[in-house]
């Protein structure tokens, strides 16, 4: 296994103090992420195209093109090409190794995923030695460094540690200010819980935003006017027009949520009071969105050449000509 992965590991210490350390300074992954390459981030764009067009997919073309945008430090590139190759979607021969080579390499650029996604490769096994003492020191890295869903897993673990609760609600709201659905919906609970209405009502506001179906219906009902000792209650003035367009938005959650649907314009549909409601025609911005994009055209052969000429890769799969590196 190569230094990049023993980097961050402790030498003499009690793995567990990872999760077990309760100080925890909220960052934004956005804060910290190197800018996109714009050439690697047009070869992206397509490789996510292939990827999700209707219909039979070339996973093998899509691999070609995140290849090369990862070796030109696309990170998110790199993290789709990860999740094909560990999927077994793609034809690669050696994929596992592929997969360690990808997530080292993002390591050495200390992107904060990375951190995530190698906790999760020694937690399984998978293409390194089975390690789940050193995966939570990388679950805990990952979350300190920004990156939401190490940031909701850490905490998810956290709060099962008797006295862990309050920097576990800390971890829950730092992912929440980064869009993470599931994050935002637990972390309302919490509130909800807790009889701190005004941060749960909040909190499950975001939370649907992100995408999460259960806080729509968390609002939905507590604008039914739900008496005090009810679990819907969240101390709202009854109103049936914003408990009418919670309803109409969780419909559109449970059609649309395995697309990855989201609702940015949330405040323009149903504001929280005191806001007055504006006119809305039941439509919704990430539906008019995907209905209006138009799909991609395939980056040029020649963009495809000089790119790969640049990083020493082959044009027709985005290997290095050199081979894959070998784990030490």
């Amino acid at each position: 296994m190569s230094s990049t992965y023993k980097t961050f590991l402790p030498k003499k210490a009690d793995y567990d103090a990872a999760f077990k350390r309760l100080e925890f300074e909220c960052v934004h992954e956005g804060d910290v992420l190197p800018p996109l390459d714009a050439d690697a981030q047009t070869l992206y764009l397509y490789g996510l195209h292939l990827t999700q067009k209707p219909g039979p997919k070339d996973f093998d073309q899509a691999a070609r093109y995140y290849r090369i945008a990862a070796a030109f430090g696309h990170y998110r590139a790199s993290t789709n090409l990860q999740e094909l190759l560990s999927q077994g979607l793609t034809s690669a021969p050696k994929a596992a190794k592929e997969t360690i080579n990808l997530v080292q390499e993002s390591l050495a650029r200390k992107i904060p995923g990375a951190y995530y996604d190698m906790g999760h490769y020694l937690e399984l096994g998978y293409g390194v030695k089975q390690d789940s003492a050193a995966a939570r020191v990388y679950f805990r890295r990952a979350a300190d460094l920004g990156n939401p869903e190490a940031q909701y897993y850490v905490a998810d673990t956290l709060r099962r540690i008797k006295g862990a609760g309050e920097v576990a609600g800390v971890m829950l709201r730092c992912a929440m200010e980064q869009g993470h659905a599931v994050a935002a919906g637990e972390y309302a609970v919490s509130k909800h819980d807790q009889q701190e209405f005004s941060d749960a009502v909040i909190a499950y506001q975001k939370a649907t935003a992100a995408g999460d179906a259960p806080s729509v219906q968390s609002l939905e009902k507590a604008f039914t006017g739900p008496s005090p000792d009810s679990t819907h209650y969240l101390a709202l003035d009854k109103d049936l027009e914003r408990s009418r367009r919670y309803e109409l938005i969780g419909d559109f959650l449970r059609k649309y949520g395995h697309l990855g649907a989201k609702v940015p314009d949330i405040d323009q549909i149903v504001p929280l009071p005191p806001a007055k409601l504006p006119d809305w025609d039941e439509t919704f911005e990430w539906k008019r969105n995907r209905d209006a994009a138009v799909p991609p055209s395939p980056p040029s052969e020649e963009l495809i050449a000089r790119m790969c000429k640049e990083k020493q890769l082959d044009p027709a799969t985005g290997w290095p000509l050199s081979g894959l590196r070998s784990a030490k």
